[in-house]
């Protein structure tokens, strides 16, 4: 049996001090003083076969141990973990080491240790999304818009013309390159007042021009201009007309309705749309009612943690950054040399959103324990059908891909964190809910999932 102290720490860890006798010290090193001879022979011994006092003298104390905690370390924390009936929530580490006796100190991450409070309390005003007539006017307009017919006119451009641009801009008449603002080649826009490209004020002036014409005309930047440092500067514009085409626009009916998608009439054109804008809608709300429900939740709760799991939250966001990044056919590196950072003050930069991150999934995952918020099996076989038809063709490729052991986990924390966040949602609007399920062994959450994928 180990001779094992283990001391609790405030943030959630265990310095766990560990006694290894001579007995289980003296075999890892000589296995390291033959894997160091057999990569190293020493003069006068066959590779491996070097005795232990001649690896010694050879490589010092230092690189022996080394060798041979590499292969002991690993299996003296298991049993004294095993022996103390300690359940670690993640990797630990050997933070210490005294030779002799042998000692090793490992710190253990523990459980994170979460408080809710009184969260069926909480309340938050909710108020119903709606879309209005206007909203669902601007689509179907954005929609005939598509359908529109351009035809070149010889006269002067009006409102709703589509003109063909040829255009300098600069500040201070261009005495300076850098002052230049835009210079462009037959630029395509819409004449109209609410289109404010390049700057509010523009279509005004091409307004009354020909195909052929030039204009020159100055132009002040607004005080609330969204550049700061262009506010309220005068900017100067030379503007050759290169084509006027004038816009008509199709009557609605059900033959336009038919041709702009799947459609059967004008009228169902109409439901659709609405439907469409609702459920975007909804969407919109609950994801920023969540919020500010689940805000209020992680404000009121205690959460403690492992330093292990803000690191591994910081690690997720970088891998995420890097992936994203590389989709746009860049690197982590990269924009961090654009941005001159290093990636150590770029990681500190993103301690808060992590340690936010991490609250979020720890407060859920509790709440999943509590509310006893459970999956069956063929709920998740439900989201991976759900997932694979999007795919047509390739569905059944797509299934076979999904219906594996990291995503059915992986979809169920996405879908047990769903539920427990319409739960939330249910609660603070005041609606009611079931009665929390009896203590039973919580499910995967968030986080545990997080720390196990990290391991």
């Amino acid at each position: 049996m180990l001779k094992v102290d283990s001391q609790p720490n405030e943030d959630r860890t265990l310095t766990l001090k560990v006694e290894v006798s001579e007995e289980r010290v003296k075999p890892a090193l000589e296995s390291a003083a033959r894997q160091l001879s057999k990569r190293y022979p020493l003069p006068g011994f066959r590779p491996g076969k070097a005795p232990l006092a001649a690896v010694r003298r050879q490589f010092g104390e230092q690189a022996l141990y080394e060798i041979a905690l590499d292969e002991l370390g690993p299996k003296i924390y298991e049993e004294a973990l095993d022996q103390e009936k300690i359940e670690a929530y993640a990797p630990g580490a050997l933070t210490n080491l005294q030779l002799s006796p042998m000692e090793l100190t490992f710190t253990v991450p523990l459980k994170p240790e979460v408080e809710l409070g009184d969260y069926r309390a909480v309340r938050v005003d909710f108020t119903a999304p709606a879309v209005s007539d206007e909203e669902q006017g601007r689509v179907l307009d954005s929609l005939r818009e598509r359908q529109a017919v351009l035809e070149p006119v010889d006269r002067a451009a009006q409102m709703g013309d589509q003109v063909s641009l040829d255009i300098n801009g600069f500040l201070n008449e261009g005495l300076n390159p850098s002052d230049f603002l835009l210079a462009d080649k037959d630029v395509s826009t819409q004449l109209d007042v609410t289109v404010e490209w390049p700057m509010k004020g523009f279509a005004d002036q091409v307004v009354g021009l020909k195909t052929g014409e030039t204009k020159k005309f100055d132009l002040a930047f607004p005080e609330d201009y969204a550049n700061e440092a262009l506010r309220g500067q005068p900017a100067h514009w030379e503007v050759t007309v290169k084509e006027v085409k004038s816009k008509t626009l199709p009557e609605w009916n059900d033959d336009l309705a038919k041709s702009l998608g799947e459609y059967e009439s004008l009228d169902d054109l109409r439901t659709k749309v609405r439907q469409d804008l609702e459920n975007q809608a909804k969407r919109t709300s609950d994801r920023e009612y969540g919020d500010k429900v689940l805000n209020e939740v992680v404000t009121a709760a205690s959460v403690k943690y492992p330093p292990v799991l803000l690191e591994q939250e910081m690690d997720d966001i970088l891998h995420n950054l890097d992936h994203r990044l590389r989709d746009q056919g860049l690197t982590l590196e990269d924009y961090l040399k654009i941005e001159k950072k290093t990636r150590e003050a770029f990681r500190e930069e993103q301690k808060p959103n992590a340690e936010e991150r991490l609250k979020r999934a720890l407060v859920l995952g509790k709440l999943v324990e509590l509310e006893g918020i459970d999956l069956e099996p063929q709920d998740v076989l439900g989201r991976i059908e759900q997932l694979s038809a999007m795919w047509g063709e390739r569905a059944d490729e797509m299934r076979k891909a999904l219906n594996v052991d990291a995503t059915r986990r992986s979809l169920t924390v996405d879908m047990l964190t769903e539920r427990a966040m319409q739960r939330l949602m249910a609660i603070a609007r005041g609606e009611t809910v079931p009665d929390p399920a009896p203590a039973a062994p919580p499910a995967e959450s968030p986080a545990a999932e997080q720390s196990s994928e990290n391991a």
